[in-house]
C-alpha cells in the first residue's frame, strides 16, 4: 500500500510538472518599458528684465513622452554672453544692455528658449510686475503696456499700503488693446501685477481710423475726428488731456447704461481717448480736420463728469 501510494505521487508530479512545461512563455526578449523621453521644454525666468549686475534664475520643465512634466537634465547656453551669463545651475548674470536668449538642452538634444533684456545700471524704461521706486528703480515718464483682463496698478506717494497713499489706479476689466500711464516725478512709486505685463516707453501701434478698446494717443494712433459704435450696456469712454487716469485728467466722458448706437467727436487738442470692452470698436465717422481752432462744443459738466467717472469705477469694484 505505502509503495503504491508512493508510486501515485510521484505519477501527479510528473503529470502537474508536464502541464507547467506546456504553458505559454514570455515572448523572447521583453521586459521593463523604456523610460519615457523629453518631447518638449519650457523655459521660465524669474525676471525677464534686468539692469546690469542683477541675476535671475532660470529654470527648465520638460513635457515626456507618456504626456507627464517635470523638471529633467539640461545644459544651459546664451546666444549673447556679452549681454547676459548663465551658469550651469541656471543663473542668469547681466553683463551688459541688449537682449540675450538663454537656451536650455536635454541630452536627447529637445531646446527651449527665454530671452531677457537688460538695461543700464539706473532707472529702468523697461519693467514688470512688482513695486518700483520712481527716479530709483524706474525713470517718469509716459508708459505703454499690453495688459491682460484682470491688470491692476497704483501710482503711490508712499508703500505703506494704505488708501491715502495712492494717487491714482486702475483695474483693467477688460482686454486692452495698448494701455498707458503717465508716471510723475513727484510721484514716490508704481506698482502693478502681472495681469499688466511689460510697460515701456515705445508705443505698441501706428495710427488707424478703427479704435479698440484701449488707452491710444489721438494724433498719432487716433486721428481727430467723429466715431461711431454699437455699444453694449456699461460702455464708458474719456476724451483725455493726459494720462494720469485722475478726475482732472478728463475733458468729457460718458458712461452709457442701456447701450446702442453712440458717436464721439475726438478733438485735435485731446491727448488721448480711452474706451472700454463694452464699447466695441469705434469707426471713423467723419475727419476731424475742420475741428481745428473751433471750440468744444458744450460737453458734459465737472458735476456730471465726476458722476460718470464714479460709476466706471464702481463697475470695476474700485474706491
Amino acid at each position: 500500500m505505502f509503495r503504491s501510494a508512493v508510486v501515485l505521487a510521484s505519477l501527479v508530479l510528473v503529470a502537474s510538472a508536464c502541464g507547467k512545461s506546456s504553458s505559454p512563455t514570455s515572448p523572447s526578449g521583453s521586459g521593463a518599458p523604456s523610460a519615457p523621453t523629453v518631447t518638449t521644454l519650457s523655459v521660465t525666468a524669474g525676471s525677464r528684465d534686468l539692469q546690469v549686475g542683477e541675476s535671475t534664475t532660470v529654470t527648465a520643465t520638460a513635457t515626456f513622452s507618456n504626456g507627464t512634466k517635470g523638471p529633467t537634465t539640461v545644459s544651459w547656453e546664451t546666444d549673447n554672453p556679452a549681454v547676459a551669463t548663465v551658469s550651469e545651475a541656471g543663473r542668469v548674470t547681466a553683463v551688459g544692455p541688449g537682449s540675450a536668449t538663454i537656451i536650455a538642452r536635454t541630452p536627447n538634444n529637445v531646446v527651449g528658449t527665454v530671452l531677457v533684456t537688460v538695461s543700464p545700471a539706473g532707472p529702468r524704461t523697461r519693467f514688470g510686475a512688482g513695486s518700483h521706486r520712481v527716479g530709483t528703480d524706474i525713470a517718469p515718464g509716459r508708459y505703454f503696456s499690453n495688459p491682460r483682463n484682470g491688470c491692476y496698478w497704483e501710482r503711490v506717494s508712499g508703500f505703506g499700503g494704505s488708501l491715502s497713499e495712492i494717487i491714482a489706479n486702475d483695474f483693467v476689466g477688460y482686454d486692452p488693446a495698448q494701455y498707458i500711464v503717465d508716471i510723475l516725478p513727484s510721484d514716490v512709486g508704481f506698482e502693478s501685477d502681472t495681469d499688466c505685463g511689460t510697460w515701456d516707453v515705445t508705443p505698441l501701434a501706428g495710427s488707424s481710423t478703427t479704435i479698440r478698446p484701449g488707452v491710444w494717443l489721438v494724433g498719432s494712433q487716433v486721428p481727430p475726428g467723429t466715431y461711431v459704435t454699437n455699444a453694449s450696456p456699461g460702455c464708458y469712454w474719456e476724451r483725455l488731456r493726459d494720462f494720469q487716469h485722475q478726475l482732472r485728467s478728463i475733458v468729457s466722458n460718458e458712461f452709457v447704461s442701456n447701450g446702442g448706437r453712440i458717436r464721439v467727436t475726438i478733438r485735435p487738442g485731446d491727448v488721448g481717448f480711452q474706451t472700454d470692452g463694452d464699447c466695441g470698436t469705434w469707426t471713423l465717422e467723419s475727419s476731424g480736420a475742420s475741428l481745428a481752432g473751433v471750440p468744444d462744443e458744450s460737453g458734459p459738466s465737472p458735476a456730471e463728469i465726476a458722476v460718470n467717472f464714479d460709476r466706471a469705477r464702481r463697475k470695476k469694484g474700485l474706491r
